[in-house]
């Protein structure tokens, strides 16, 4: 009868994980065989991120598996589900006689599979009954990760997931297994449905090696199999979705020089560097952190790189810039100061200056139906699903920009900072969020556009003088999208007057309170001098 005691391995060399699961158990040095127990290494090891090559990423990971000459089984993609008729009969009778206990221990609820035959039976006991063992243990954690019972409709799915895959993916490597060889791995790249994750905790525990290649960086399965005994290697970046896994191994074709450069790259124009290649996270999500600033520093900050502001970082896929959203109550008194401070935002070509409202055309319509397509299974709005619509506006911009766009409508309608208005729902409210967000002015995704993350932030500088219209709720709709973005918002109103305050929650921006008043105060021109010798005084 044979007795498994697998024990983590020490040390590993990510670079030869084919070669050392090609090597038999007997010759490892940690292995200790008396009579029937076997003590021997196990390797649960996690790849986390890309290498800037994706073919050289892709290639190493078939060369791995061609070194383990058969000894490391890809998984994902590659999940049975197939269920003999009987067996799901008697799944099915035996979760029906749980729901009636009101729910049964994982103890019972294994011997009850135990005698209907729903888990391998082994010429060996001693591999039987470590089956049975291991699925307990499982079955309990999961249990009491779910809040202890064994009744919910999620303990049922992954118990069923579970007997399938150890029929169809484990008995088949312990029928043929040589114990002098010992366990395979099971590889598995990408991500895993709970199900999944729950059977490489299984195939973990019995003692299979797991080699699991995870190039968004979550590390789901450290927190699956446990850290302390889990080895890992961390690639350069971490991708923002994981590339499909190809079904034939890829050419490296890249050439010393190519190399060479992205070595380079990966060195000194890493997230962290300060040191950024022009539009180098064009393929990256932005997410606005709003400032709180006093007037002087709304107007200097406005002119700063967003690199250099409070803040500022780059991690896992996302830009987080930190940006200026402030309203400018009145004049100041010093009336130069005040023009110079405006004219250094607009004689920039990353400032759109707007003086005539409304600005943008408010959009008729019930977008309901857009709007419920573009939804995902946790009911929020999805910018993948958003990209493919035909209803979408942006599709000729590049596709990381219509992504960073997409994200930020997801957040702008999850949690708006507009106003409801006469009695308007919260349902209502995101509706007409999401529906005024596809219609952003030609001028302002030409901003977008123009915008290197870590470089200048665009600025929307609103003047408004309120002679030939209001500041309207689309307006204030684009205001607060372009803020969720990442781009700068200044609305001065030489009045005093309340414009955005109407629609937007004034929580949201900062409130300056200038010297006067002035109620015949019109946009004042740069002088010709200024215009043409603008960027230098």
């Amino acid at each position: 009868m044979v007795q498994l005691h697998p024990v983590r391995v020490r040390t590993w060399d990510p670079e030869k994980v084919g070669e050392w699961l090609n090597k038999p158990v007997v010759n490892h040095t940690e292995t200790k065989v008396e009579e029937e127990d076997i003590t021997y290494p196990q390797l649960l090891g996690e790849f986390t991120g890309m290498p800037l090559d994706e073919d050289d990423y892709f290639a190493s990971i078939y060369e791995t598996m061609e070194e383990a000459d058969g000894r490391l089984i890809r998984l994902s993609g590659k999940m049975n589900k197939h269920i003999e008729q009987d067996r799901l009969k008697a799944l099915q009778d035996l979760f029906e006689m749980n729901r009636k206990e009101n729910g049964l221990s994982a103890s019972r609820i294994v011997a009850f599979l135990d005698g209907k035959g729903l888990l391998p039976r082994l010429k060996d006991a001693g591999l039987n009954r470590r089956i049975r063992l291991v699925m307990i243990d499982v079955l309990k954690a999961f249990q009491e990760q779910s809040g202890g019972s064994t009744v919910q409709s999620s303990f049922r799915r992954v118990a069923t997931d579970l007997v399938k895959w150890t029929f169809n993916h484990i008995e088949p490597e312990l029928i043929k297994l040589n114990l002098e060889k010992g366990l395979p791995g099971f590889l598995w790249y990408g991500d895993a449905t709970e199900s999944e994750k729950w059977f490489l905790k299984l195939a973990a525990a019995y003692g299979f090696h797991i080699v699991v290649y995870d190039p968004t960086g979550e590390k789901w399965f450290g927190k699956m199999a446990g850290e302390e005994n889990l080895h890992s290697h961390s690639f350069q970046v971490n991708a923002e979705a994981p590339p499909p896994f190809p079904e034939e191994k890829p050419k490296r074709v890249g050439t010393v020089a190519y190399r060479a450069t992205q070595e380079v790259d990966r060195l000194l124009h890493h997230d962290d560097s300060g040191l950024y290649k022009p539009f180098q996270f064009k393929s990256y999500v932005t997410h606005s952190i709003r400032l709180k600033t006093t007037i002087d520093e709304a107007f200097m900050l406005a002119k700063e790189r967003a690199m250099v502001r409070p803040s500022f970082s780059v991690e896992r896929g996302v830009v987080h810039i930190p940006v200026v959203f402030a309203k400018v109550m009145g004049i100041e008194k010093d009336r130069k100061r005040f023009w110079d401070n405006i004219h250094k935002l607009t004689e920039r070509e990353d400032t759109k200056l707007v003086r005539s409202f409304p600005f943008i055309e408010e959009r008729k319509g019930n977008q309901q139906f857009h709007y419920r397509a573009a939804l995902d299974k946790n009911g929020k709005l999805d910018a993948e699903k958003m990209k493919k619509a035909n209803w979408w506006r942006y599709s000729k911009l590049p596709d990381g920009v219509q992504t960073a766009i997409g994200a930020a409508i997801a957040r702008h309608v999850e949690k708006p900072i507009l106003l409801p208005q006469n009695g308007e729902s919260f349902e209502d409210l995101q509706l007409y969020a999401f529906s005024q967000s596809m219609t952003l002015p030609d001028s302002v995704i030409q901003l977008i556009q123009l915008f290197d993350y870590p470089q200048f932030v665009p600025t929307l500088l609103f003047y408004n003088e309120e002679k030939d219209g209001e500041l309207s709720r689309a307006d204030a709709n684009a205001i607060a999208l372009v803020h969720s973005f990442g781009l700068d918002n200044i609305i001065i109103n030489p009045q005093g007057h309340q414009d955005i305050e109407r629609w937007v929650d004034t929580e949201s921006f900062d409130v300056h309170w200038l010297d006067e008043r002035s109620f015949n105060e019109p946009f004042q021109e740069p002088s010709v001098v200024r215009k043409f010798l603008g960027k230098w005084l």
